[in-house]
């Protein structure tokens, strides 16, 4: 899952898939395991790079990583930016899918002229 060297060159820092990304941040903002747990579990180098990865999806994203529920928030507002979150992700991993597996896996909704 993890692809060696960067830009071409060996023996570089580690290159990892933006879905494994979305993935680890995800269940980082979840809050059910911590850095260090997470960076076992998906065989990380160091819990700095779970670190990494939040700060790399909060620019990619443009907004920050599941920003918490603020006093008097209401509950359908939270759940909003969670399904917001949600989207985003799986719009993610679709493009990356789509980019690695080279085929189109959203369908246009217009129709072709033949």
């Amino acid at each position: 899952m993890v692809q060696k060297g960067r830009k071409g060159k060996a023996g570089g820092m580690p290159v990892y898939p933006e879905s494994l990304k979305i993935a680890v941040v995800h269940e980082y903002q979840t809050g059910t395991l911590s850095q260090q747990q997470l960076c076992e579990k998906y065989q990380l180098r160091s819990a700095s790079t779970v670190r990494d990865f939040v700060r790399w999806y909060e620019k990619w994203s443009s907004q920050p990583a599941a920003p918490p529920a603020l006093p008097g928030e209401s509950e359908s507002s939270a759940a909003l930016k969670e399904a917001q979150l949600r989207i985003m992700a799986l719009e993610l991993l679709i493009k990356n899918a789509e980019k690695e597996l080279g085929v189109d896996i959203i369908k246009s909704l217009v129709p072709n002229s033949h």
